[in-house]
């Protein structure tokens, strides 16, 4: 762990900042200062009773800032061994359109999906709306969990219309799906739509993507279309909130973009 950051940032008791919040802000800075390389290790913290001696405080209020990183994400504890950085979380860039798939190996981590069921069905009607479905068009349901270097990431349901993709159910549904769209049915995927919330896990999803149950998910929802602006795929998502995070660049209303 970062030694001299955290030597070099006592607490202040002279501010009304509580103890467990600058200590926190501290761990958490040291936390960001680590290299890629680093946070693809296991970094182990200093024990309660270190921070404890560092900051002059009780354990409780060094228990309160634990928890407080716990929380965000940032660190983990294991019974017998220690609390340890958790490792560096994946980014996504929310204006740059691009396949899971190909988003995770830009990223240097090895994507992976597993089916967990595909089926034909006729399609709820928000979805029939999305895609611009006529009454009685059929949907392909593909489930699948999102896996980056073998680790849940991502619970995604697939909808495409049955008339645009037939036979997907006896495709290899386990890679990209957008190369499979490209290769087998000559469908190319331009722009997109989409909505980004929060809300909390459920049970079975909660067990799927190795968290708690309760725990914050980001929920995406996105309507993609090819060149002509068909719409050819209807996502739902659930990402780890502690694994993910998205990312927005902005401009000032003078620059041309």
């Amino acid at each position: 762990m970062a030694d001299k950051t955290l030597a070099t940032r006592p607490i202040d008791k002279n501010v009304p900042i509580p103890y467990y919040y600058q200590i926190a802000q501290t761990l958490r800075d040291a936390v960001t200062d680590l290299t890629l390389k680093q946070r693809e290790e296991e970094v182990a913290l200093p024990s309660e009773a270190e921070l404890c001696g560092r900051f002059q405080v009780s354990r409780g209020v060094v228990r309160q800032a634990l928890q407080l990183l716990e929380h965000e994400g940032l660190i983990h504890r294991e019974r017998g061994r220690g609390t340890f950085v958790t490792r560096r979380r994946l980014e996504h860039e929310l204006t740059h359109l691009c396949s899971v798939t190909e988003d995770l190996r830009a990223r240097g981590w090895a994507p992976g999906a597993q089916l967990l069921h595909v089926r034909e069905m006729p399609p709820p009607l928000h979805i029939r709306h999305a895609l611009r479905l006529a009454q009685g068009e059929a949907v392909w349901e593909v489930y699948r969990l999102r896996l980056a270097d073998g680790e849940p990431v991502s619970l995604q349901w697939c909808y495409t219309p049955v008339r645009l993709t037939p036979g997907l159910d006896q495709e290899d549904l386990s890679g990209s799906l957008w190369d499979l769209y490209r290769a087998r049915y000559g469908l190319n995927l331009a722009m997109a739509d989409q909505t980004v919330r929060v809300r909390a896990a459920a049970p079975e999803e909660a067990d799927l993507l190795a968290i708690s149950e309760g725990d914050p998910v980001f929920v995406i929802t996105r309507t993609t279309y090819d060149h002509a602006e068909t719409p050819v795929q209807y996502l739902a998502s659930l990402w780890r909130s502690d694994r993910y995070d998205f990312t927005v660049r902005l401009y000032g209303p003078n620059d041309a973009h």
